[in-house]
């Protein structure tokens, strides 16, 4: 049967429609495939470009750790040094280089300054004002002071105190916490200016000790803040410096050591770290979480400019050692004292993690058999320290501005080892080497979201 006219023509107009629908179709999944490879394409762009805008903050940065390690001078904390650097894209972005402020003293608290006069006045033991006691154990002379080109410090100069005679100044850092609230940890250090050291009759002992702040009222002298160590579970990180007796370059080498202290019935210690030093210039303990090691700040190599500020120069760190579970409690958690709960670490009411306060006790002990000048190769029989500080566990802080008005720390550096500038055959090496604890971008951020924050805030 042959199909009529009419229903031939409504099928082709059926073809022809259902052509047009699949043109349509067609048409519209290629326009979506070209607008997503458009879109693909845009974004691989866009990648491509916030990389490089990244690495040139990194390059940057890194032009910033590369300047203050070969440079020998000192950056002042109040106003740090500014650089910019033009990028191969051509944007100039801002750095700022600032060494860290110490966390002890300030000149803003009421605190403990060694080289401004706020010292011991030995007519009285103890300063509540600005918290410190001193006390002395086999003599009944008290501590002096001493001016030595405009600083103060503890000063031994008593030519008949020999054979463990001790003297001690016990600080309270009121108000600024402990280790265990920072990133990074801190450093808790001093500077020997003179000291009594060389050969076998002369080998005075210098220590640091760190302890909680607990008060001990059942002595009177000495004993009220938590230092000697004289109840149960009281215990304390100890660093310690004596001559290194063998090497004959005296005055300039010290062994050091870090050591727990604990008193359970009685007094025990226990040596956790041994390092030696070849300047006797800052030096102390680095503490972060349950780790320790100690170091000390270089003199300075011949071709160095050695009146600049320690704090300027180098470091040289001991390898790390793991402090016993008992101590790491002991200044983690709460712990009972004569009767008294002393808490432990906690968060406040603004999400900032506390750690319990801590004291520092600076002692001296004259373990000579003599102290007569004539008998010393250095002619003198003075131990003199000075510069008690806690500091940050590093040294500088880098700051990378972009654009205008945002700025992120890019990183922490540390100066490590010695400052050198020695020709050997081909090779030329100078400055210190540089350590740094995170990656050189923007903190916490990544590739270009700064600042792409601050164009969709309209800055």
């Amino acid at each position: 049967m042959t199909p009529s006219v009419d229903v031939v023509n409504h099928l082709n107009h059926f073809k022809g429609g259902f052509m047009l629908v699949t043109v349509l179709v067609i048409t519209a999944v290629g326009l979506l495939f070209g607008a997503g490879a458009l879109l693909l394409f845009r974004y691989q762009c866009q990648m491509r470009v916030d990389r490089q805008h990244e690495l040139e903050k990194v390059y940057a940065v890194r032009s910033a750790l590369n300047y203050i390690r070969t440079y020998i001078g000192e950056i002042r904390d109040d106003e740090g040094k500014s650089f910019k650097y033009h990028t191969g894209s051509e944007r100039d972005l801002g750095l700022l280089v600032k060494p860290v402020a110490a966390i002890f003293p300030r000149d803003d608290q009421n605190h403990f300054f060694m080289e401004r006069g706020h010292f011991i006045p030995c007519s009285k033991q103890y300063s509540r004002s600005r918290d410190y006691e001193y006390g002395a154990e086999k003599w009944t002379n008290s501590i002096s002071k001493l001016s030595k080109e405009g600083e103060y410090g503890i000063a031994i100069n008593d030519p008949n105190a020999t054979n463990s005679v001790k003297w001690w100044v016990n600080i309270g850092m009121r108000g600024t916490g402990g280790w265990l609230q920072e990133d990074y940890g801190r450093r808790y250090s001093f500077w020997p200016k003179d000291y009594v050291d060389g050969n076998e009759r002369t080998k005075d002992v210098m220590r640091l000790c760190i302890i909680r702040n607990v008060t001990n009222l059942d002595q009177n002298v000495g004993c009220r803040h938590g230092w000697p160590l004289s109840k149960d579970n009281e215990r304390a990180l100890v660093f310690q410096i004596t001559p290194d007796a063998g090497n004959n370059n005296v005055g300039i080498n010290a062994i050091m050591t870090l050591s727990e202290y604990w008193y359970d019935k009685g007094l025990h210690t226990q040596e956790i770290l041994r390092f030696r030093s070849d300047s006797l210039c800052n030096m102390g303990m680095q503490i972060a979480g349950d780790k320790v090691s100690v170091f000390y700040v270089g003199n300075g190599e011949k071709n160095e400019n050695t009146n600049v500020d320690p704090s300027a120069r180098g470091y040289s760190f001991s390898e790390t050692a793991q402090m016993s579970v008992g101590t790491y409690k002991y200044f983690l958690e709460e712990v009972p004292i004569n009767n008294i709960s002393y808490g432990g670490i906690h968060t406040n009411a603004d999400g900032r993690v506390e750690a319990p306060e801590l004291r520092a006790v600076l002692e001296i002990e004259a373990a000579s058999d003599s102290r007569k000048e004539n008998e010393h190769p250095t002619g003198t029989s003075i131990d003199f320290l000075t510069r008690f500080r806690v500091t940050p566990a590093y040294q500088y802080d880098v700051f990378l501005e972009h654009p205008a008005g945002v700025t992120n720390r890019a990183t922490v550096a540390q100066k490590r080892g010695k400052y050198q500038r020695i020709k050997a055959g081909l090779e030329y090496s100078f400055g210190y080497t540089m350590l740094t604890y995170d990656t050189h971008g923007t903190e916490h951020k990544g590739f270009r979201q700064d600042e792409r924050e601050a164009r969709l805030n309209g800055k």
